[in-house]
């Protein structure tokens, strides 16, 4: 169906129900929750062609394994670390 039918159709049988509140609640409760599932799909969507950016736990826990073990080898004089400035100039 054209969407202009598919309009009208969805008007017509809304019409139908028009004087009745019950009907008309449920109609609305329904209209909701697929407004809620298409938004649903559209997020999962967006994260599919962005990329998932949220890090896994594993991954942070990764990361804080590395940072501990720099501390560690920087403490024991084995890695030398770089200067604040040369940081900042980088940037």
């Amino acid at each position: 169906m054209e969407m202009m039918n598919l309009n009208s159709e969805f008007f017509r049988q809304l019409s139908y129900i028009a004087d009745d509140e019950n009907y008309m609640k449920k109609a609305l409760k329904s209209i909701k929750k697929l407004v809620a599932e298409k938004e649903k799909a559209s997020t999962l969507a967006n994260k599919e062609e962005i990329g998932d950016a949220e890090m896994t736990k594993s991954e942070i826990l990764a990361g804080f394994d590395l940072a501990c073990k720099d501390i560690k080898l920087r403490m024991e004089g084995r890695l030398e670390g770089r200067a604040a400035e040369d940081l900042l100039d980088e940037l």
